[in-house]
């Protein structure tokens, strides 16, 4: 990961997107940082301090890129966000943030996230300059949604400390790719599908890594479903397999086509339903061979095999040792 020196420097080329530079006026600053984010107080600290604030501010699609410093020490509060979450990167400096899930002290390892629905209160310290990422809550809701596969219900909220330091998971790249590489603005206006395609892939991170009420489930492999149509075929398959069926006949006792009958035993069974079926008549096989030796009566592999419908004994033989490592004559002697 970059050092914080790093960053300060490297992301010098947003100040072609500036918002305002050296603002002194506490009430001027105050509406034009409210215009990009939300109304609020600012209150700066100590008598003798004086703002020289300065931001720049290039959108996106559905984030923006800020770079954020007052100069001076300032207390901040607002009210819940409605529209969007921030993550707050100190590149210099150190920020306390109250939040809804305790105190979160942001410096140059540790952003501070803020939530859609948390009320915010913020302390700067003196030469605190941030680099500010907006997200637009509707892209975390939709890919939120696309993860699980469902509408979810509430919010998205996540823990309030973002980890920057190890750099082991995607997020940390690409905030810093967003803050560090002039291409991005330049992809918005000439590739915008290359900035969603960077928007969603940070979203997806921060989703899949940083804890939030829906990690459990995110992480939790999807519980594939299957078909009744499958299930039928299935039972039909076991019912009559010391029958002469065919596959035509399976799948219209499923009420499918064939097609389907076979598409369907690729995706749910990893297999074809030609060697579901030849797999469950050498189970019953050996099931038959067994009894038979544990009784020990007079019936014979071919009796056997022919009962459940293999009539060539050599391929017989040779499927039946490749399934269960013995040929079938010693399952039948033991």
């Amino acid at each position: 990961m970059l050092k914080t020196n790093e960053l300060n420097h490297l992301t010098q080329w947003l100040d072609k997107y500036p918002l305002f530079h050296s603002g002194d006026e506490v009430d001027e600053v105050r509406h034009k940082v409210g215009g990009v984010f939300v109304p609020h107080n600012l209150k700066v600290l100590g008598q003798q301090q004086h703002l020289s604030a300065d931001m720049n501010h290039l959108q996106l699609d559905n984030t923006s890129v800020n770079t954020l410093g007052y100069g001076a020490g300032v207390n901040i509060t607002c009210d819940p966000f409605e529209k969007f979450l921030l993550i707050m990167l100190p590149m210099t400096g150190v920020m306390h943030a109250s939040v809804e899930d305790g105190v979160v002290e942001a410096h140059k390892n540790v952003a501070a996230l803020i939530n859609t629905s948390d009320p915010l209160s913020m302390k700067w310290g003196e030469n605190c300059n941030q680099l500010i990422i907006r997200i637009n809550k509707a892209l975390i809701e939709r890919t939120c949604e696309t993860l699980l596969g469902h509408p979810i219900k509430n919010d998205v909220k996540f823990a309030s400390a973002l980890e920057m330091a190890k750099g082991n998971d995607m997020y940390q790249s690409i905030i810093h790719l967003l803050a560090t590489n002039p291409f991005i603005s330049e992809s918005a206006k000439l590739y915008p599908i290359i900035t969603k395609q960077l928007e969603q892939l940070l979203v997806s991170s921060l989703l899949l890594n940083q804890k939030n009420q829906y990690t459990q489930e995110l992480l939790t492999p999807e519980k594939i479903i299957t078909p009744q149509y499958i299930k039928k075929a299935e039972e039909y398959m076991l019912d009559k397999a010391s029958e002469a069926i065919t596959l035509q006949d399976v799948a219209n006792h499923a009420g499918i086509s064939l097609k389907t009958l076979h598409t369907g035993f690729q995706k749910y069974r990893s297999d074809s339903p030609k060697n579901f079926l030849k797999n469950l008549r050498l189970d019953l096989v050996k099931k038959d061979l067994t009894v038979a030796r544990l009784e020990k009566t007079n019936a014979t592999v071919t009796d056997v095999a022919l009962r459940w419908g293999f009539l060539h004994l050599s391929h017989f033989s040779e499927s039946y040792y490749a399934k269960f490592g013995e040929y079938p004559s010693t399952t039948l002697k033991g």
